[in-house]
């Protein structure tokens, strides 16, 4: 216990340790210049904060609570455990450069369970049966976490990296659409040919351009540490050139009551109504299995970084550290009316880009978090940045995941084995979520033939690319011989 408390310590410690210096920007430890240490710090909180709450806008809107109180305080409680879980991480977890964020992992089965449920017709039930599955989940994930030491190595370096790959080719669609404007303006233009703003079309890809070159050039001609603020600096000069087309940006958004609720410029998150919450066998086995791999998804996270920052592999205690802190805090999240809080991976590739591994700096940024989740303003102007600066800014991020990942398999090896894994991951767990047909005059994913038999859950299941390509490794794994061989792949070689 003594040396628990003494590892505790130190690990806080080195945070805050001084004196104050920029070079510790790319140090892990010891404390930067506030002046330096908060832009790069609110990077990173630009990377995640609208990522942070559309899985909670997603869900909520499909059960009809997305204008409720308890939509607001789901939203607030989001912010907040955002902040707390990556301080709780920087300290005592995986004490690695690393900020969390509500998982889009989870989306598909949240919805079915929201959807599905015999509770569906009272959303508010729904809810909640929703926020207990998640408690169970989150408390299945920290005992299998205390036994990574024996599971862990059931897990072949192959299926973390698998998974990493998987989450960036997940981000792929959503920086794509966003840099397109955003999903509501490509929808409206769709329909109805408009943008439903007075803004055209046009313009919005010029801010997304703009967005993107700015980062560009920020990066390739700044010298000194602060070329590394490039996220940022496209983002303010992407948000300010939106503001020269009225209509681009909705000012109504920083209305108090838009975004978080009516009770003033200082709110804070509340506790659910824990007598109401509903603990159900199907749901709660769905959402285990997602946690399952989110945690293999933490694994894969977590050792990326630790090369980025550190040039080795994650130790057995960051990881679980990591682990622990991870379901704890996704437990607590639901306490607060929130969904599952993993390690972002757009916040991996900011590290990757800009190597600012300063976790005092990160320290700060997720600090902010907290405070935005008790005065909505705050809040409200982040909520107000158009899709197309956050997609300017976001696809070299987005797209650079999925590079880790396969620099990740590269690394490993790319032997026939590894070879198959990828391509049958990719294909099978991947192509499947993006595989349309053609019905009438228009198109319905594959996946919706699931639906037609019966068996919607399966199909919302199925759509989760990162749990597909996690399972289609790890089986593949374990199944294909380490000293396979593939004529195809050789085929080349004996000509």
């Amino acid at each position: 216990m003594k040396r628990f408390f003494a590892d505790l310590g130190k690990g806080i410690k080195s945070v805050f340790k001084g004196p104050a210096s920029k070079d510790n920007l790319f140090a892990l430890d010891n404390r930067v210049p506030i002046g330096s240490a908060i832009p790069f710090g609110l990077q990173h909180i630009l990377a995640m904060f609208v990522a942070n709450i559309t899985p909670i806008i997603i869900v909520f809107a499909a059960i009809g609570l997305l204008d409720s109180q308890l939509g607001v305080q789901a939203l607030l409680g989001a912010v907040f455990m955002a902040g707390i879980g990556a301080i709780a991480q920087l300290l005592i977890g995986v004490r690695l450069p690393v900020v969390l964020g509500t998982s889009f992992t989870f989306v598909p089965v949240l919805l079915t369970i929201g959807t599905s449920t015999a509770a569906a017709s009272d959303p508010v039930t729904a809810y909640y049966t929703i926020l207990g599955s998640i408690i169970f989940g989150a408390l299945f994930a920290i005992v299998f976490s205390l036994f990574y030491r024996w599971w862990g190595k059931l897990i072949k370096p192959i299926v973390p990296a698998i998974v990493v790959l998987g989450v960036g080719l997940s981000l792929l669609t959503s920086g794509a659409n966003s840099f397109l404007g955003g999903t509501t303006v490509i929808t409206n233009i769709i329909n109805t040919g408009e943008t439903g703003t007075p803004v055209a079309y046009f313009c919005y890809i010029i801010v997304a351009l703009a967005t993107l070159i700015t980062s560009l050039l920020w990066s390739i001609f700044m010298t000194g540490v602060w070329k590394n603020l490039n996220v940022v600096v496209g983002i303010i000069v992407g948000y300010i050139l939106s503001c020269c087309f009225p209509g681009m940006i909705n000012f109504n958004g920083l209305a108090i009551t838009e975004f978080v609720g009516s009770h003033g410029v200082i709110d804070y998150p509340h506790l659910i109504n824990i007598t109401r919450i509903r603990f159900e066998l199907v749901p709660c086995i769905l959402t285990s299995i997602c946690f399952i791999a989110t945690t293999i998804e933490a694994i894969g996270n977590t050792d990326t970084t630790a090369k980025i920052a550190l040039g080795r592999k994650a130790t057995a205690r960051e990881i679980n550290g990591g682990l622990i802190i991870y379901g704890a805090n996704s437990a607590i999240a639901a306490l607060f009316g929130a969904f599952p809080l993993t390690i972002y991976a757009q916040n991996v590739g900011i590290v990757s880009q800009t190597k600012v591994t300063n976790r005092f700096t990160i320290f700060l940024g997720a600090a902010f978090l907290v405070i935005a989740s008790f005065f909505p303003p705050i809040a409200n102007f982040l909520f107000t940045i158009p899709d197309a600066v956050i997609g300017g800014s976001m696809v070299i991020l987005f797209g650079s995941i999925a590079i880790i990942g396969m620099k990740s398999i590269s690394e490993i090896g790319w032997s026939d084995k590894n070879i198959t894994i990828t391509a049958l991951s990719i294909c099978l767990g991947f192509g499947m979520t993006i595989a349309t047909v053609t019905i009438g005059d228009g198109t319905a994913m594959s996946l919706n033939i699931f639906k037609a038999l019966g068996v919607s859950w399966l199909g919302d299941m199925l759509s989760n690319n990162v749990l597909n390509m996690f399972i289609i490794a790890f089986i593949l794994s374990w199944i294909l011989p380490e000293d396979m061989q593939i004529h195809l792949f050789h085929k080349k070689e004996q000509q």
